[in-house]
């Protein structure tokens, strides 16, 4: 299979608002690959990216030609091969042909993995495949997507992890916001307000003791405590003190981090995997690394940066959709 040059969704501003706006896609270096032609658009996931037109959307290649077209009432990114979309009633999944393979019925999008999708029907979660098949009837409270062949369910008030077969692996018995996925055979777990880390086997290597805990990742996770956020590695060794008003994870060797400044002003900036500063603190917000990119924003600008902190493409500030969307 050819290998694919990796493209990242730019926003070009339309007039005097901040709010309008036009998508197009560059290449690593910032040239255009995709002219900035289109409403709204997602990064692109296994090939295909979403596109807005008026006000529908569809999905286009890498070379701006639309393998779906631009007649569904939502977007979102592929995985596994589908992806949601609003049917008027309900949510369900089309595939890379745009024909229905989940019947647009639940109440909630979600995306496929490990062959399954987590769903919901009249306030009761479980689990359908790739065929449309509700291999897990709903019938619990909450849920979250398989990840290492399991996934976090919640019945009674109680969080436990079940496998593909809806078995619970773990009896529930977190009580508190949610559980996690496993990352690398580790799940962070809200033990009554408390958060830890535990293995496949329900017991904790990492005792609950931090105020908030976040998934693993490059085998790092943000923890916060008094509400400064830090970062622990999967022994649960503190590797970067709590010191930050906010952080995010690691992806590809940095992770962004806030810098408190005047009153609630805070700047970002990206440090490595020993708490150093690669990136200083100087943008509004900023997402993650994919592919050697950063999408990012200053007071006046929206743009992207390399790994040395250097923009390869900027643009006017517009109020685009991208927060913290850890899709970019």
């Amino acid at each position: 299979m050819q290998h694919q040059e990796p493209l990242f969704p730019v926003f070009l501003k339309q007039g005097r608002s901040r709010r309008r706006h036009k998508v197009g896609y560059i290449r690593q270096d910032g040239t255009f690959a995709i002219d900035p032609v289109f409403d709204d658009g997602f990064p692109f996931f296994e090939g295909l990216a979403a596109v807005q037109v008026g006000r529908k959307w569809g999905y286009v290649d890498t070379s701006g030609t639309f393998v779906i077209p631009a007649t569904l009432n939502s977007g979102d990114c592929f995985s596994e091969g589908l992806v949601t979309f609003f049917g008027g009633r309900g949510w369900g999944h089309v595939d890379r042909t745009g024909s229905i393979v989940v019947p647009p019925r639940y109440q909630r999008p979600a995306a496929f993995h490990e062959g399954l999708a987590c769903v919901a029907v009249d306030e009761q979660v479980g689990f359908v495949d790739a065929h449309g098949i509700e291999v897990v009837p709903p019938s619990y409270q909450d849920g979250r997507e398989f990840s290492e062949g399991l996934a976090p369910v919640k019945t009674d008030g109680k969080w436990g992890y079940i496998d593909p077969a809806g078995n619970f692996v773990i009896p529930p018995q977190f009580v508190g916001g949610l559980a996690g996925p496993f990352r690398k055979g580790l799940a962070r777990v809200d033990r009554n307000g408390s958060w830890g880390y535990i293995r496949n086997n329900g017991s904790f290597v990492i005792p609950a003791k931090y105020d908030v805990a976040y998934d693993f990742s490059e085998g790092f996770a943000e923890v916060k405590m008094a509400g400064l956020s830090g970062f622990i590695s999967q022994e649960g060794e503190m590797v970067i003190v709590p010191q930050f008003p906010y952080a995010g994870p690691f992806s590809e060797g940095l992770a962004r981090v806030h810098e408190k400044g005047e009153g609630t002003f805070s700047s970002v900036g990206f440090i490595n995997q020993t708490g150093e500063f690669v990136i200083p603190p100087r943008f509004g917000l900023a997402t993650r690394f994919r592919n050697g990119l950063c999408l990012v924003t200053t007071e006046n600008e929206i743009g992207y940066i390399n790994r040395i902190g250097d923009f390869v493409w900027r643009g006017a500030y517009v109020e685009a959709r991208i927060g913290m969307d850890l899709r970019f």
